[in-house]
């Protein structure tokens, strides 16, 4: 029996420019996605039929953390239909009409519900092992066709690096990837609502916007600082009264030191972008001893990693490449 082994890269939204709701319910965004090097790690081996899943811990310092705090026990998805990457097998299967089984296992290293797109790389890295597994031949364009039925976010997991994402999150435009540069992640236990965090967006009297050209432009320099500077998320403000004690971390990044500070996606995990590695294990250091000091309740896991490099050139809008 075959046996694959995928890595799944969690990302960031390095900008998250939201505009007007649209008669379909969807809000038009402009961000720019990244990759990390913190990942799951996810095994695919045949069986004769059916799809079983298993969800295990993993360990972040062997799947791309330089450093790691994990006071929280880190909660698991569900080992059942439910969880993303069984709806990618099972979708894939009946996209190529074949009713072959596969055992996954998923030792996990993204936290759930962050804001890091951890279902959806998962499920990425299960289209992309089936592809092999199974010999199927299909191009990462068809695989993006059948990922988007499980989550928007998934063919930019597939494509993995940097993209500008467009539209309703459809229209995927790859782009030179920075340097690895560090990062520190800031994840609290909590789970925040992306529909209501929309839904709270929608009744803002003066809706904030950002400028991801800017960013474009920083990331095409390589230039660190002024990406730090470009850092913004329409969304941030609302997540943040939803969960105040967002902006206390927040500060508390900045104190350590990071250079910008930004929530990533609808939250509630925090990111922080640093010089270098002496850097940002300083700044970790700093942020570890000051989570220490903190009362017993609603602490948070806190993680150095790097940017994921990557030059691929493939394009897609719907699910199709294009040019």
């Amino acid at each position: 029996m075959g046996r694959i082994v995928e890595s799944a890269h969690a990302k960031i939204n390095l900008v998250l420019d939201v505009g007007p709701v649209r008669s379909d319910g969807y809000h038009w965004i402009h961000t720019v996605m990244q990759s990390l090097e913190l990942r799951d790690i996810v095994i695919m081996e045949e069986r004769p039929a059916g799809i079983s899943i298993e969800c295990l811990p993993g360990d972040p310092t062997r799947q791309g953390a330089m450093f790691c705090l994990e006071l929280e026990p880190c909660s698991m998805p569900p080992s059942n239909a439910e969880n993303l990457a069984w709806k990618a097998a099972d979708l894939l299967r009946q996209a190529v009409g074949i009713q072959r089984g596969v055992s996954i296992t998923i030792r996990k290293a993204i936290p759930l519900a962050a804001g890091l797109a951890g279902g959806s790389a998962d499920a990425a890295a299960v289209l992309r092992g089936l592809n092999r597994l199974w010999n199927l031949g299909l191009d990462l364009a068809e695989l993006a066709a059948v990922g988007v039925k499980v989550g928007a976010d998934v063919p930019f997991c597939l494509l993995e690096g940097t993209a500008e994402v467009t539209g309703i999150g459809e229209k995927i435009r790859p782009v030179d990837s920075p340097p690895p540069w560090p990062v520190l992640l800031l994840k609290l236990p909590v789970s925040v609502s992306t529909k209501s965090c929309y839904e709270a967006y929608d009744k803002l009297a003066s809706p904030p916007r950002v400028n991801a050209p800017a960013m474009l432009e920083a990331l095409a320099n390589c230039d660190l600082a002024a990406a730090a500077r470009r850092l913004g998320n329409s969304l941030e403000a609302v997540t943040f009264q939803q969960v105040p004690e967002l902006a206390f971390w927040r500060q508390a990044m900045e104190q350590a030191g990071c250079l910008g500070v930004l929530m990533s996606g609808s939250g509630p995990t925090l990111f922080g972008l640093v010089r270098d590695e002496e850097h940002g294990h300083a700044a970790f250091q700093r942020l570890a001893h000051r989570i220490k000091q903190e009362p017993p309740a609603m602490l948070p896991n806190l993680y150095l990693t790097r940017f994921l490099s990557s030059n691929r050139q493939d394009q897609f809008e719907g699910g199709t490449r294009h040019a």
